[in-house]
């Protein structure tokens, strides 16, 4: 058993514990296949009725995948890269299509690759403490592990503009954009697991589940986000093109707009025009159709520049100045952007 990942059953539950605490629970290639090769075995386990996905204490829920590592094989055999992202794709789809209550119990950053094992489940619950953010645009890549999906389910263009911008959401604002189910404070987190494990889920476990941890919810005011938030949103992020959007923040006279906008020239040109069109696909597409376009988009990204460039200045050398190339919106060509988009015939194999 690995150490960085802790699998263990309580009566009829199934319990998972992230243990990378030194790095905020990054996933890990082991990890990943750990955790699919016990969902399986739980799956499959008549006596198991649930899993629920926590942490050890700490800052972090998990704040994604070790990017790190994968940029440290930058210049050897680019499937060493690809597997990472195949078995973690396959994970999130797995994790979706679960067919047994899975109930991810998230009290602090969740983060890129932590909200692949958690949101995706029939259970997100957030603590005080939870930070949701797909930050990819700033390293030069794209919200994957099936985020589109999600955020294209938002209200008022919201999943559009956290897309691009990779800003953060709290528990409150997460869930009022229905991106979480539950909202527990992080104090109560254990009585709920006790009370799910003395609960009977042998019979109706989705229902059951839901009382359970209805006891425990609190509730959120239904305007949480702010109004001249949720208005600048809805106005400026409903351009038919990146373009339109970023042209209606710059000529805007709200300073919050403004902000965005200086945010959004810190970006990788390319993988903010690439994100635009993912998030416009996604509206119509179904998870699996999601995780599959996050593959074909991941295998461009690799053989690309901007990934490598943006995990050297933000993570690496953290000279925070990444040389994108393109380096501006106007350089970034339709055909460069519908290549990112062609994968031919090949599909990614996501339950076998």
């Amino acid at each position: 058993m690995l150490k960085d990942i802790i699998f263990v059953e309580e009566r009829h539950i199934g319990i998972v514990t992230l243990n990378r605490v030194n790095a905020l629970n990054a996933l890990t290639l082991p990890m990943i296949i750990s955790l699919q090769e016990k969902l399986k075995i739980w799956q499959d386990d008549k006596n198991i009725h649930a899993v629920i996905i926590n942490a050890s204490p700490g800052k972090a829920f998990c704040a994604g995948g070790d990017v790190r590592n994968i940029y440290e094989y930058k210049d050897h055999d680019h499937q060493n890269q690809i597997k990472f992202f195949w078995h973690e794709y396959r994970l999130n789809n797995y994790i979706h299509h679960y067919k047994k209550p899975y109930i991810a119990m998230m009290d602090g950053f969740t983060f890129g690759g932590g909200v692949g094992i958690s949101l995706h489940g029939s259970h997100p619950i957030a603590s005080e403490n939870f930070s949701f953010a797909m930050p990819e645009t700033s390293i030069g890549f794209f919200p994957d592990i099936g985020s589109s999906y999600l955020l294209s389910r938002t209200p008022h263009n919201f999943g559009m503009f956290l897309a691009l911008t990779g800003s953060r959401l709290n528990s409150h604002e997460a869930k009022s954009l229905g991106l979480v189910k539950y909202q527990i404070s992080a104090d109560n987190f254990s009585n709920a697991i006790s009370t799910l494990i003395e609960a009977d889920l042998s019979i109706n476990p989705y229902e059951v589940v839901d009382e359970c941890l209805n006891s425990f919810n609190m509730p959120i005011d239904e305007n949480i986000i702010s109004h001249s938030l949720e208005e600048l949103v809805k106005n400026c992020f409903n351009g038919n093109d990146l373009e339109t959007i970023i042209a209606k923040l710059e000529k805007s006279d709200d300073p919050k707009a403004q902000e965005i906008y200086n945010t959004l020239k810190l970006k990788s040109p390319l993988s903010l025009k690439v994100t635009y069109t993912e998030m416009q696909k996604a509206k119509s597409m179904t998870i699996d159709e999601c995780i599959k376009m996050d593959y074909c988009l991941a295998s461009h990204f690799l053989r690309g520049h901007d990934f490598y460039e943006g995990v050297r200045a933000l993570l690496v050398d953290k000279d925070k100045s990444p040389r994108w190339q393109p380096n501006s919106i106007v350089d970034v060509t339709e055909d460069m952007v519908s290549e990112y988009f062609n994968f031919g015939q090949k599909d990614l194999p996501l339950l076998g």
